[in-house]
């Protein structure tokens, strides 16, 4: 099977037209569907790797409030296929963080459109997960001009696992001599749980593309480790706390760090 799909569909003919031909693309399809209820109840049971979703459905709630659920509580990727084709039903649907906005178009759907966009999220989410299933990162004891002049038998380079790393920054460090060094440019450096630290050469814009989701980034100086190993809580909502040291939240990264915490924890 390629995958599974749930697809969210108040009109019984439409949602059986694309079972039939996601089947047929070797895709496992989850029963009929047509309200926020109905769909909320499948997703518990199973959940679909993604959902087919219209934005009229049978009852109060529409499509636009479940892809809102569906991106901020359980982080299930989406495509809209729908009927309305005004700006503002587009409009919302951006904030709910949709993959790929269908117009069923009159008088038939393309199928293909539908079939291709489905196979798009799930190469995006393949690529993703193969970019996360790595252990660690190869540290550098010091910088590369450095290393080389560690001899034959010096140790250069050492393996760090992901859960072992506090935060990676940019930020002037101490070095052996307990003097304040300013990083050299495209290099940063990271911390572990022992409290030795360890250099990458990486921006971290460049860097935080190919973390594991529990590394978010909270400012331009930080990317942290947001798992309970590290992350000892939240002061006041604009701070965290991180191996006894405290870390200032910038506004341009809170929304996406509050999406993490939510995927992650309980509230």
């Amino acid at each position: 099977m390629n995958g599974h799909i749930l697809i969210v569909e108040d009109e019984p003919a439409l949602y059986e037209k694309l079972r039939r031909a996601l089947v047929k693309q070797h895709f496992n399809v989850d029963n009929y569907t047509k309200s926020f209820d109905e769909a909320i109840e499948r997703i518990t049971k199973k959940t679909p790797d993604v959902v087919l979703l219209d934005i009229n459905l049978k009852g109060e709630k529409t499509g636009l409030d479940l892809g809102d659920v569906l991106d901020k509580k359980y982080k299930i990727p989406f495509i809209y296929v729908t009927d309305l084709n005004d700006d503002m039903t587009f409009a919302k649907g951006l904030h709910s963080n949709h993959e790929h906005f269908i117009v069923k178009g009159k008088p038939h759907l393309n199928i293909d459109d539908v079939v291709r966009a489905i196979h798009t999220v799930l190469h995006k989410k393949k690529e993703q997960r193969d970019g996360f299933d790595k252990e660690g990162i190869i540290g550098l004891v010091g910088y590369l001009d450095e290393v080389r002049n560690y001899g034959k038998g010096g140790v250069t380079r050492v393996p760090v696992r992901y859960e072992d790393i506090a935060y990676f920054t940019i930020k002037p460090f101490i070095n052996e001599n307990n003097e304040e060094e300013v990083l050299l440019p495209n290099y940063v450096w990271f911390l572990t749980k022992s409290k030795e630290y360890y250099f990458f050469k990486s921006s971290l814009k460049k860097l935080e593309n190919s973390l594991p989701r529990y590394f978010v980034r909270i400012n331009d100086s930080y990317i942290i480790n947001a798992s309970s190993d590290m992350l000892e809580g939240r002061i006041n909502g604009s701070r965290l706390s991180i191996m006894g040291q405290e870390m200032r939240i910038k506004r341009t990264y809170a929304k996406e760090l509050e999406k993490r915490l939510e995927s992650m924890y309980h509230s």
